[in-house]
């Protein structure tokens, strides 16, 4: 991982607003969300809010239809992607913005209810980007959502876009802003392999995020998705999920602020980085004197995981999710269950220096 990298995930949460354009999760003038149905939540402090910040871009709705080769979608080609998404899909992001790129995403995709599929990836406890794949009530119709967004800063940005068109001989499905359309934002899914789906996203006509996710480990679905083929209203929340709070704690106190990481796992990991694949990770920073600190995962997929957690001595586990020399470790896998609903808890020693 690049210098610059490290220092932009270190450096993240003092970075003003106006530059924060990552993966469309604060991008300028996506509108925020009314209610999102889980707000985020901190270790330390008040969480953020939504914002209606006017930011000065403005979709100006010139265009909403499709203007390539692919065909309109129809019931199978929505009923193909749903079938086709569930899993850990792993990759870097190039962003393409003025933050660069972004090392890990890890996204989980599962069904979060009956109708929608649901992943999120944080980088801590204000910043997180997340998907949702769900049928809904548009005009009418039963239409194929790809909702996206999340907290940057603390300001919730979230958009709705719904597929325009789909070529199932290049195994794509292309997605427009309900608000603003084609021209506002442009993000496109392609299927190349049943192991390899590529995301390339525009703004305002401007390249804005490419991610070349990699099938690392399948989730089974109960038969065929939606499980409740009832289309939601175009306004629905986020579904309710469950939340999982990590105690990190250790026996001396800290003498800087330093980096504490929970990185949780489907299988068991060991400390040789690429040994296993991120299903969630999060870090918080603990100040001096700390002897722990709460790291809280909202919108979490219930279940059972494999927990590791890390003091990040020299600031570079971003890039690998693994410790080195000098950071504090767990005994690794400890076992986590985060329950159907509601808050789920853990407390996690850390016990051996590297």
């Amino acid at each position: 991982m690049h210098l610059v990298q490290r220092r932009f995930l270190r450096l993240l949460p003092v970075l003003p607003a106006s530059l924060l354009t990552l993966p469309l999760l604060a991008c300028p003038g996506l509108e925020p969300s009314v209610d999102d149905g889980e707000p985020a939540s901190t270790s330390q402090g008040d969480g953020p809010g939504s914002s209606t910040e006017d930011t000065g871009l403005e979709p100006d709705g010139s265009s909403d239809g499709a203007d390539s080769t692919g065909t309109p979608p129809g019931d199978d080609a929505a009923h193909a992607f749903l079938q086709a998404l569930p899993g850990l899909w792993v990759a870097p992001v190039t962003s393409m913005t003025s933050v660069g790129d972004f090392p890990i995403m890890a996204m989980d995709i599962r069904p979060a209810d009956d109708r929608t599929l649901f992943s999120r990836v944080d980088l801590d406890a204000d910043n997180n980007l997340r998907f949702a794949f769900a049928l809904e009530d548009h005009d009418g119709e039963p239409t194929l959502v790809f909702r996206n967004g999340g907290y940057f800063l603390g300001f919730l940005r979230d958009t709705r876009t719904t597929l325009q068109e789909h070529d199932p001989q290049a195994g794509t499905w292309r997605f427009c802003a309900v608000t603003g359309g084609c021209d506002y934002v442009d993000a496109s899914f392609t299927l190349e392999t049943p192991e390899r789906l590529v995301l390339t996203a525009t703004v305002l006509g401007r390249p804005h995020m490419h991610w070349e996710g990699m099938l690392v480990e399948a989730r089974t679905l109960d038969g065929d998705f939606p499980y409740d083929p009832t289309p939601g209203a175009d306004d629905d929340p986020f579904p309710a999920m469950p939340t999982l709070r990590v105690t990190v704690s250790w026996t001396t106190p800290t003498t800087e602020p330093v980096d504490a990481w929970v990185v949780l796992s489907t299988t068991d990991c060991s400390l040789v980085p690429g040994s296993c694949q991120p299903s969630r990770f999060i870090r918080g920073t603990a100040p001096v004197g700390a002897t722990s600190v709460d790291l809280v995962m909202d919108q979490i997929h219930a279940g059972s995981y494999q927990a590791n957690a890390f003091l990040d001595h020299n600031g570079n586990l971003a890039g690998t999710l693994a410790p080195d020399s000098g950071d504090l470790v767990s005994v690794p896998n400890h076992d986590v269950e985060v329950a159907p609903a509601g808050e789920s808890t853990a407390s996690i020693p850390l016990l051996v220096e590297l």
